[in-house]
């Protein structure tokens, strides 16, 4: 391509984005990087074939199996290794940064690639929030409606309706419904939506 028709196709492009940011500012009151302008993150995660009205930014890494359940928010920045399977559920909140990983290469590298790849499933159950930067090594099963804090590293199941933050997370709170119960301890599962109160730095049994 002529360098002439290198400058007429940047200046289209650079109209094109200045247009393109100008409406999502005007329309949200946001300003982001010029591929998210150009993707429809419900479109994206309707190509996944993930849960009904769940969406995932375009900076979104996304390999192998991975499963999402309905209503489900996938910040920008994340990495999603389905390679020993992911199933995220519904009504989650995975913020931006966040890495989840279902193998290991440790003992491939440890033994000059004489041991094989390592891999087991993650499993994230509905309702749950976690955190920015966090990270989720194979093998973990984080508990219906628990929460981890930003910046943890979970090497440990969560169980249901607990807090944990930290590297490595840890228990550091519960979550509490309206009647000052916790739901993990009264004999099952109480169904969203449900007014939630988090008890932070309380450790729970």
């Amino acid at each position: 391509m002529k360098k002439k028709n290198i400058i007429k196709l940047k200046r289209k492009i650079s109209h094109l984005f200045s247009q393109l940011r100008d409406n999502k500012k005007l329309e949200y009151n946001r300003v982001l990087p010029f591929n998210e302008y150009l993707n429809d993150r419900w479109e994206k995660a309707n190509y996944l074939k993930w849960g009904e009205r769940s969406n995932c930014y375009d900076s979104v890494y996304v390999f192998g199996d991975v499963e999402v359940g309905e209503n489900t928010f996938i910040g920008p920045f994340c990495i999603l290794d389905g390679g020993g399977g992911l199933r995220i559920g519904k009504f989650c909140s995975i913020s931006a940064g966040v890495q989840i990983y279902t193998h290991n290469s440790v003992q491939w590298s440890n033994q000059g690639g004489k041991e094989p790849l390592e891999f087991s499933p993650v499993i994230i159950e509905d309702y749950c929030y976690v955190g920015p930067n966090s990270v989720i090594s194979m093998g973990v099963r984080i508990g219906k409606g628990a929460v981890v804090g930003a910046c943890s590293f979970v090497n440990k199941d969560v169980p249901p309706y607990t807090k944990v933050a930290g590297c490595p997370a840890r228990i550091i709170g519960g979550i509490m419904n309206q009647n000052n119960n916790n739901p993990a301890g009264g004999g099952g599962y109480l169904e969203y939506p449900i007014k939630l109160t988090l008890l932070s730095h309380r450790r729970v049994a």
